[in-house]
């Protein structure tokens, strides 16, 4: 089967996931409706913490997180079947970051003993995340000519993103050491730099296109014996 169409699901999922259970979160009184990219009235976890939402939350996020393992695996495929060019520590961050995003979302809703464990978490499964992708972008910077036109173009973009990313990072620590009410707009920058890690995994679809990066399975048949 085709891997690129994983790239889309892996990033699309999520996005999916949190905007359909803020919908429902928001129609049982749980979070108010607004825009929470600019009015900043919720944070991603609270769209996913109080029943029915919850269960919503965990039965897509926690397929999701599988997925981003699975992801980091086929990153490290096509960098070696196209450029040669290998990056252990890059796919176990990226794996490392899918198990932490699974284990935020087991801790969410269960109660205040495992708050600092849901927080551990999505911090790292962003920071961890962001850090992978950096280290992708080393090894395709030194794939040299190899580079296509496309990729050259999905590279170009994925840095700019990355730098973003890094600068709504460094901003939000600045504001949060600086800015008094820092609170009152923490969760738009949350949701925003969801939106930018999303992007970043969904870009992989049109490198692996272009490569038509396949996933084998092989099934085991049973031989029936013949009769002599």
């Amino acid at each position: 089967m085709r891997a690129a169409p994983i790239a889309l699901i892996t990033g699309l999922l999520p996005l999916f996931c949190i905007h359909i259970t803020y919908f429902i979160a928001a129609s049982h009184g749980h979070v108010d409706w607004c825009n929470p990219y600019w009015d900043s009235c919720t944070s991603i976890s609270a769209t996913g913490r109080q029943l029915p939402e919850k269960l919503v939350f965990k039965f897509i996020m926690i397929p999701a997180g599988l997925l981003a393992i699975l992801f980091w695996w086929l990153v490290q495929q096509w960098l070696w079947q196209v450029h040669q060019r290998r990056s252990g520590a890059m796919q176990w961050l990226g794996s490392i970051a899918g198990l932490f995003l699974i284990l935020y979302v087991v801790a969410l809703g269960e109660g205040r003993d495992y708050q600092q464990v849901r927080r551990t978490g999505i911090v790292l499964f962003f920071s961890l995340t962001f850090l992978a992708q950096l280290l992708f972008l080393y090894q395709l910077g030194r794939a040299g000519e190899r580079v296509t036109p496309l990729q050259r173009n999905i590279f170009g973009w994925q840095k700019a993103m990355a730098a973003t990313l890094l600068g709504i990072g460094i901003t939000t620590v600045i504001l949060d050491l600086t800015y008094s009410d820092y609170d009152s707009i923490e969760d738009a920058f949350e949701w925003v730099m969801m939106l930018f890690i999303v992007a970043q995994f969904c870009s992989h679809y049109w490198l692996w296109r272009e490569s038509d990066v396949r996933v084998e399975v092989n099934a085991a048949r049973k031989k029936s014996a013949s009769p002599e």
